[in-house]
């Protein structure tokens, strides 16, 4: 998979931690946007939720989104999920997450500053 450097526009493979042309750390740059997933309304049990929640992080972890809003639901996939997400930021894996405003059923989480 070839990505493009969002500062200077030079091609690069999918393992390049830094811009191979001006040296940009490739992991950092993000476009301001958002990827939405919803992980808990195709019958999923907790633990395939919770498996497609960290697929869909790593995925998004190598595109140029800052955030990724997963659509979780009010119920017990909410609440691991929350689990989940709070390990991952003390790991340092996610920058913060928080509960969607007027919206509980989703999670909003910062992958890049």
């Amino acid at each position: 998979m070839q990505g493009i450097c969002l500062e200077c526009g030079m091609s690069f493979s999918e393992d390049t931690r830094y811009c191979p042309k001006c040296d940009n750390a490739l992991d950092l740059q993000h476009d301001g946007s958002t990827i939405t997933v919803d992980i808990a309304h195709d019958g999923e049990r907790v633990s395939e939720a919770l498996r497609k929640m960290q697929s869909e992080i790593d995925l998004a972890h190598k595109a140029a989104a800052m955030c990724i809003r997963l659509i979780v639901g009010s119920g017990l996939i909410r609440d691991e999920v929350v689990l989940a997400l709070r390990d991952l930021k003390f790991r340092g894996d996610i920058k913060d997450f928080d509960l969607e405003s007027g919206n509980r059923g989703a999670v909003l989480v910062r992958l890049k500053d």
